[in-house]
């Protein structure tokens, strides 16, 4: 059940919990949801929403909700991974994937014999730091030789709102690793969520744009 408490925060919690659902219902309203990358984006948007509910309205244990973030960050990293895969260089693709598969080897391996509700710290800024490592590692490949025509790409809104997200979870986590979230983490980061979903929206729209006029027409 929600745990109420300063007004503001209550509020502006529910509606981050909510933000993932904006660019997903913009890619269903333009009939684009069969086209890459709208389609793994969708995805992504859709798994965010499932994770996020419960914890800003305080539905679960933490425990139980450490389940659920552990799963959905292996779901969310494989997706990442899948939706810049084609602007990478095959060298750096086969690279990229046997160093992926290694990490989620290990990681599962780790989480089923210490438990899936583990949530220490030290392994949250490991998730985030392999999220942002990934992400580095492809956005100069997205923006090669693209001069001003990367703003119309995709690729490039969906690639700068992730990974200004998970570079201020990233400092956010370093910085709380030793203490519990405050009330003004919890709103910066909810600002940050809100920034990141709106760089979400012009990818939607260039990506419509991309699309075939027959498609559109559909």
């Amino acid at each position: 059940m929600f745990n109420p408490g300063n007004s503001f925060a209550d509020q502006l919690f529910i509606a981050v919990t909510f933000l993932p659902l904006l660019p997903g219902m913009l890619i269903f309203f333009q009939k684009s949801y069969g086209r890459e990358p709208l389609n793994l984006l969708l995805i992504i948007c859709l798994a965010n929403f499932i994770r996020d509910l419960p914890v800003h309205l305080y539905m679960l244990e933490p425990g139980n909700q450490h389940i659920i973030d552990n799963v959905f960050y292996t779901i969310e990293l494989v997706l990442f991974a899948r939706l810049f895969r084609t602007a990478l260089p095959k060298q750096i693709r086969d690279i990229q994937t046997i160093l992926l598969v290694a990490y989620l080897s290990s990681l599962t391996t780790w989480l089923t014999i210490e438990g899936w509700t583990t949530g220490i710290a030290g392994l949250e800024i490991i998730q985030s730091g392999v999220l942002i490592g990934l992400l580095l590692i492809d956005l100069p490949f997205l923006i090669q030789d693209k001069g001003l025509y990367i703003l119309r790409s995709p690729l490039f809104w969906i690639a700068g709102g992730t990974l200004f997200y998970f570079l201020i979870l990233f400092l956010l986590q370093c910085v709380t690793s030793c203490r519990p979230l405050l009330a003004e983490d919890k709103i910066f980061l909810s600002i940050t969520t809100l920034i990141r979903y709106t760089m979400y929206m012009p990818a939607v729209l260039y990506g419509r744009e991309a699309m075939p006029a027959e498609e559109k027409s559909l």
